[in-house]
């Protein structure tokens, strides 16, 4: 999906998004489990955008944990990547920046509630050029 806006200039997300904070993740098909930091562009119950330093592509399995801006227990799931994106928020001639578009594949109805409450709690708008997944 290239863009988080219809033509008719509505909005295409399924849920709520607010920005979040950090993440982990790791492949799920990779031999090792050697985790990496993330900064996470936004979160909503159903996914998540995050920047990285490395081309994921989409269609990939990740285990995330997801550290909320509210201190709260982190949140540990299984995401899809649906999208990968060279970001545009940092360039750099030596080394490549992507935001990756995740859905959440394996979440606990616990804590999408969790989330669904976040969203609602630390609602703002986000610009669409802003939202992801």
């Amino acid at each position: 999906m290239d863009s988080d806006v219809k033509k008719d200039g509505s909005e295409r997300r399924r849920a709520k998004r607010v920005y979040a904070s950090f993440v982990e993740y790791c492949r799920a098909e990779a031999l090792s489990s050697q985790k990496y930091q993330a900064f996470a562009e936004n979160i909503s119950a159903t996914g998540i955008c995050i920047f990285v330093n490395e081309l994921i592509e989409a269609g990939s399995l990740l285990l995330i944990t997801i550290y909320l801006l509210d201190g709260s227990t982190p949140i540990e799931t299984k995401g899809r990547v649906a999208w990968t994106r060279p970001s545009v928020f940092v360039t750099s001639k030596d080394k490549k920046h992507f935001d990756l578009g995740i859905e959440f594949v394996d979440i606990s109805e616990e804590d999408r509630e969790r989330l669904l409450h976040y969203t609602v709690r630390y609602a703002h708008e986000i610009p669409p050029s802003e939202k992801a997944v």
